[in-house]
């Protein structure tokens, strides 16, 4: 939708729902204080409010733009609302003007101003005011958005507001009671849809265009009111202010092709200049029927006779009465346009005075569809032009301006070897040099940026770059990627932006980081690809590139006093506010296609100028040679002509190699590293050869032994810590060993480790643990003999050695009694050797 609703009270009609769907005190209308166009909103309460309210939307999460102008004749005895934003009796977004003449954003649902206040306007001055509202889902009031405020282009607030969860409604007026008095014109609401009026309005001015003459078709056959005939028919719908049922055209003919259209007075007398600015036209009307049985139609547009035709959705008129735009709330334009439909380009004021608008019938109906009024809206910005001077010449020369410090085209860099050139010394942000590009992080709520020292001038240079914006990714409002030259007062600088969150190229040259004359462009990624910034002639120059070769002019401004400076700063730059972190790429700064300097101005002399300097390079010493050199270029000599002659010429040259003396072995000599031989024809042969080398490996004498060798090493490894337990423990194998059984012979040993076993003592019973509490011992490692338990208190293990048989302990309990609880006790921290034969043990599970 992008442009949502546009008024600028030309109908000049404070009756509710003409212009304003609900009026609210006594406002009026003014046709002597306004701006362009005929009349303005007057609200001049005592002690009371005068307001408008209109509904523009059914309720959506949404981002809007508002702009309205506001002159202030009488500051208000007290602080007041005079712009709200909201639904149906609920409006958090508010803008108060102060009894200062301040300007002050204030939340409707916590009663709080927010934000700094503006500076004081003064009385009897128009200003443009703009707020940029961002309603967030969720209960009403229960989470923010971001809240913005503008004057004439500059940002005064920028905070958080509750949130609305359901955009609908806009008042503007005096809200609050007090006494006072303000004008209020050319209200403008846009959202984030389409591709154009997507933020915020801008500059504008609004007039209204009404039929003064029959267009290509008068087929409204029933009419009322007016100059009789269907030729007659556009004025019945040609008054400022419509009179509904006192003179109308309308239609009861079944089938769809029924038209109305009619010529518009001149936009010349409307007040648009010829080299003005169309921002856009919308159809408007006052509509209606007899009845609410189904009734539709279309809106038409054209910018000339017989030419192409938009038309707007179908569009209900049922209702019995009139309504503007449509027979239902949200009563808002159907019919919006931003070029011409015959060429597809802006609009002109030579388009618009050949322009046509009309009414049709799109569906097969009997019901009455009726028309009382018609207007087309048209919104533009006048061009200010300013007569240049007369040129005088001089025959004298003019002082040349002196240039402190090196201009911004001294730095160039391709970001082509992988790391950060000493020219960037105030590099912040953890940037990195990567594929060929300087990548600089895009994350939330952070700056980083490729920075040189506050060492150059922007006067007579340049710099430009191709330049890979990031990504929008879930962004509220910024996720840029800037290239900006910085003066040394913080927030006074030159800027070339793309923002992924708004979609916008942006160009300005702020101070206190705002520009109120700044250009925003929806960006182009093929068009915009390469963005340059010069500075020549005293003023600043933004352009853009395809290719990096062939420049476009985007924006012209005066150049700042500071750009003689030598210490600017430039910075490849990057942020984001919401979503999720990425990048931005810069490639090519000041370097390839498009690296060009401005030449001076060449001025005429009658005298030789002495040479300032020169190039010179030694030649390296000839040496002459008999072998020919390869030509290393393109040029070519006639031969002569050849003749034939008997006796052999000399070569005048040769290549020689010595060869050496070829020696007959008749040995074999050995291969080394990866080359090979063939191998020589073999012949059969009666007697043995003898071998002439080979490789042994003395080995030791075997000699064969009965009795186990002597172990000459063993694993040990530490017992955890024992604890007590008046159970019994069971014992069971670690590390896999298998149980041991008795044998009445003596097996061989298989292998060469043997192991001295030491002597084995039997034990018949366990020894009691006490106190209370028990926990499984955790697994023993490898032992060579299990350890008699000495005492009750705890020390270290000695090391166990390794055993080959093991014995099994004999189980007893001391007393017959059950045993219902165990408690654990102190835990042993030890054991005394016993002589049980086991390989290995491990805890068992607790007897008790």
């Amino acid at each position: 939708m992008a442009r949502v609703f546009t008024c600028g009270f030309e109908s000049q009609s404070v009756t509710a729902g003409v212009e304003i769907q609900t009026v609210t005190g006594a406002p009026t209308i003014s046709t002597t204080v306004h701006r362009a166009g005929a009349a303005a909103l007057r609200c001049n309460p005592a002690a009371a409010t005068a307001y408008g309210e209109n509904q523009l939307d059914s309720g959506t999460v949404k981002r809007t733009f508002h702009r309205f102008y506001l002159r202030i004749t009488t500051l208000p005895s007290a602080e007041c609302t005079i712009y709200a934003i909201g639904q149906s009796g609920y409006f958090p977004g508010l803008l108060r003007l102060t009894t200062s003449g301040t300007l002050q954003l204030r939340d409707g649902f916590t009663s709080a101003n927010i934000g700094p206040a503006s500076a004081a306007l003064s009385t009897g001055v128009w200003y443009r005011i703009e707020l940029d509202y961002t309603d967030t889902a969720g209960t009403a009031g229960s989470v923010t958005g971001a809240f913005r405020g503008y004057i004439d282009g500059a940002q005064f607030a920028d905070t958080l507001c509750s949130n609305i969860n359901g955009w609908s409604r806009v008042r503007y007026g005096i809200q609050t009671a007090v006494t006072g008095e303000v004008h209020i014109d050319d209200v403008a609401v846009n959202d984030t849809s389409g591709s154009v009026q997507n933020g915020l309005p801008g500059p504008g001015s609004v007039v209204h265009l009404v039929p003064n003459a029959a267009g290509d078709a008068n087929a409204f056959s029933t009419v009322v009111g007016g100059t009789a005939g269907a030729a007659n028919n556009y004025t019945r719908v040609a008054e400022i202010t419509p009179d509904d049922a006192t003179s109308y055209n309308a239609t009861v003919a079944t089938g769809t092709t029924t038209v109305d259209d009619y010529n518009l007075s001149s936009p010349a007398t409307a007040g648009i200049g010829a080299n003005d600015t169309i921002t856009l036209v919308q159809v408007g009307a006052r509509i209606g029927s007899n009845a609410a049985t189904a009734a539709s139609l279309v809106y038409r547009l054209k910018s000339q006779a017989a030419g192409t035709t938009s038309e707007s959705a179908s569009v209900s008129v049922a209702l019995n009465g009139w309504a503007s735009h449509k027979a239902a709330a949200p009563y808002i334009p159907q019919l919006t346009s931003y070029t011409d439909p015959q060429s597809g380009t802006a609009w002109t004021r030579a388009t618009l005075d050949t322009a046509q608008i009309g009414v049709r019938s799109n569906v097969s109906q009997t019901t009455a569809r009726r028309v009382s009024a018609m207007w087309a809206l048209v919104e533009y910005v006048p061009r200010n032009i300013q007569a240049l001077p007369t040129v005088t010449e001089t025959s004298t020369a003019r002082d040349l301006t002196r240039l402190s410090g090196d201009g911004l085209n001294a730095i160039s860099d391709g970001f082509d070897d992988g790391t950060i050139d000493p020219v960037w010394e105030d590099t912040y942000g953890g940037p990195v040099e990567t594929g060929g590009r300087a990548r600089v992080p895009c994350a939330v709520g952070t700056y980083a940026a490729y920075a040189s020292a506050p060492a150059y001038r922007l006067r007579e240079s340049s710099v430009h770059c191709r330049l890979y914006p990031p990504a929008d990714a879930g962004a509220t409002d910024e996720a840029w990627a800037q290239l900006l030259i910085a003066s040394p007062l913080a927030g006074t600088d030159v800027i070339m932006e793309v923002n992924a969150a708004t979609g916008n190229l942006v160009m300005a040259s702020r101070v206190g980081y705002t520009d109120g004359a700044l250009v925003a462009l929806t960006y182009n990624a093929t068009a915009h690809a390469w963005i340059r910034v010069r500075e020549t002639g005293g003023q600043i120059l933004w352009d853009t590139s395809p290719d990096g070769t062939t420049w476009t002019n985007r924006r012209t401004a005066t150049s700042p006093a500071w750009v003689g400076d030598p210490t600017a700063q430039l910075q490849l730059i990057s942020h984001r506010d919401t979503g999720i972190d990425d990048y931005a790429e810069f490639d090519f700064l000041n370097t390839a296609a498009g690296s060009t300097q401005p030449l001076p101005t060449v001025a005429e002399t009658a005298t030789v100028r002495p040479l300032t300097g020169h190039k010179t390079m030694a030649l390296p010493t000839v040496t002459e040679t008999t072998s020919a050199r390869q030509l290393i270029g393109q040029r070519t000599a006639v031969l002569p002509t050849a003749s034939e002659t008997a006796t052999a010429r000399q070569p005048a040259g040769h290549k020689s190699n010595p060869v050496a003396t070829v020696l007959e072995s008749s040995s074999a000599r050995v291969l080394t590293a990866a080359k090979t031989a063939a191998a020589p024809t073999v012949s059969e042969t009666a007697t043995v050869q003898p071998l002439s080398g080979h490789r042994h490996t003395s080995l030791p004498t075997v000699l064969e032994t009965a009795t186990a060798h002597e172990a000459t090493a063993h694993k040990t490894a530490p017992l955890p810590t024992a604890l007590e337990t008046t159970a019994v423990q069971l014992l069971t194998p670690a590390g896999g060993l298998p149980t041991a059984t008795e044998t009445a012979t003596a097996r061989p040993l298989i292998a060469h480790k043997t192991t001295a076993l030491p002597t084995v003592h039997e034990i018949s019973s366990a020894r009691p643990l006490s106190p209370a509490k028990v926990r499984p011992l955790a697994p023993v490692a490898e032992t060579a003999a299990a350890q008699v338990l000495g005492g009750r208190k705890g020390r270290a293990l000695p090391v166990a050695h390794e055993t080959c048989t093991a014995l099994p302990l004999l189980l007893q309990h001391d007393t017959d009694t059950p045993v219902d609880e165990l408690t654990t006790g102190s835990p042993r921290t030890g054991w005394t050797a016993g002589h049980v034969p086991h390989t290995r043990w491990a805890a068992g599970t607790p007897r008790i």
